[in-house]
């Protein structure tokens, strides 16, 4: 059951809240537009689809599109017992959820750590995520065209998780989640990723050992903003599926076209 504080979009939580800025601006440059939004403390999880322009590239148009609609099925599993707000895709190769305490979060960098590392423990298809934390003001607003206007949100905190969910450290981790270092605030890493506990037939209730890793802070330069340090969660058990996304996408197309439900019109 839907709390009245979760939202599906950024624009079912902008039409339901008083608004920040609701004004006309008449520019003398671009005409007449409205601005409209709402300023809130967030924390951005940035989930970036793991080398897109190299799917783009082995994939037809057809499989990237099956292979996008795979990716946000997955990640809506990740997302059922949260409270979160979906917001948009960026640039049809980034997804990215906002948690906050106008949410009904009441932790909310440890609620985007909680989504994260679920998609850490559930990639049995290997699309590998590319992950980044960041906490702060931001706004979320309308943007767009005469046409048509969208919800979307600005700020900081949006560029800062972007840009972390690209710097992940060297190494053959199955899963990364990185952040900026202050965020962590000395908090305790075995009390936030337990290791996972399952019943078994034969043995009973077994607690596997511990998968996740949290590295030392490290100084990044980040462009436009200067030196500073990042933190690393990483998960270093890798899923052996029988077919990673990538395969299931051309699988699913091909099968598609057997089936006669691709009629190719040029």
């Amino acid at each position: 059951m839907k709390t009245p504080y979760s939202f599906n979009t950024i624009t079912d939580f902008l039409l339901s809240q008083p608004l920040t800025v609701d004004v006309e601006i008449d520019d003398d440059a671009v005409g007449s537009l409205p601005l409209k939004c709402v300023e809130f403390d967030a924390t951005v999880l940035y989930v970036g689809v793991h080398d897109f322009s190299r799917l783009s590239l082995d994939l037809s148009p057809s499989e990237v599109l099956i292979y996008m609609n795979m990716f946000l099925v997955w990640m809506r599993e990740s997302l059922c017992s949260e409270k979160f707000c979906v917001v948009e895709r960026f640039l049809d190769s980034a997804i990215v959820l906002l948690f906050s305490k106008r949410f009904g979060s009441e932790e909310p960098f440890l609620d985007a750590l909680r989504a994260a590392r679920w998609m850490g423990d559930h990639d049995e298809l290997l699309f590998s995520p590319d992950m980044g934390i960041a906490s702060g003001r931001v706004a979320a607003g309308f943007a767009g065209t005469p046409k048509e206007f969208t919800g979307s949100v600005f700020g900081r905190p949006v560029l800062l998780a972007a840009a972390s969910s690209r710097m992940k450290p060297p190494g053959e981790m199955a899963s990364c989640i990185t952040f900026p270092a202050d965020e962590w605030q000395g908090r305790s890493f075995p009390d936030l990723f337990p290791p996972l506990e399952f019943d078994h037939p034969e043995k009973g209730r077994v607690r596997q050992p511990p998968t996740w890793q949290i590295g030392e802070p490290r100084a990044v330069d980040f462009p436009g903003l200067g030196r500073m340090e990042l933190r690393d969660i990483a998960n270093f058990v890798h899923w052996m599926p029988k077919t990673a996304a990538r395969e299931k996408a051309r699988e699913w197309f091909s099968l598609i076209k057997s089936k006669g439900f691709y009629k190719n019109n040029l």
